[in-house]
């Protein structure tokens, strides 16, 4: 494989992975009660991480992400994180 097949071939796994999340993450906010926060970009990698890590220690509830989309099961989670990260 070349190497701008290569390039091609991952871009086009990664948009398909966001797609994916975008369709199950509305599947969940619109008929499973879930909520949605999206964030602006990241600074950084760092903010990124500490996101993450914030999500992990604090979210009593399940919780997914991608990229700077996140949505969470509890209505009280993304409270909080809306109030801590927007």
């Amino acid at each position: 494989m070349t190497q701008e097949a290569e390039i091609v071939s991952a871009v086009a796994a990664r948009e398909g992975s966001r797609v994916d999340f975008e369709i199950l993450t509305d599947i969940l906010v619109r008929s499973c009660g879930w909520h949605g926060v999206e964030l602006g970009r990241f600074p950084d990698n760092k903010t990124a991480v500490d996101i993450t890590e914030w999500c992990g220690a604090n979210c009593q509830h399940g919780w997914e992400r991608h990229g700077a989309r996140f949505v969470f099961k509890d209505q009280g989670d993304a409270v909080n994180f809306a109030l801590r990260w927007l």
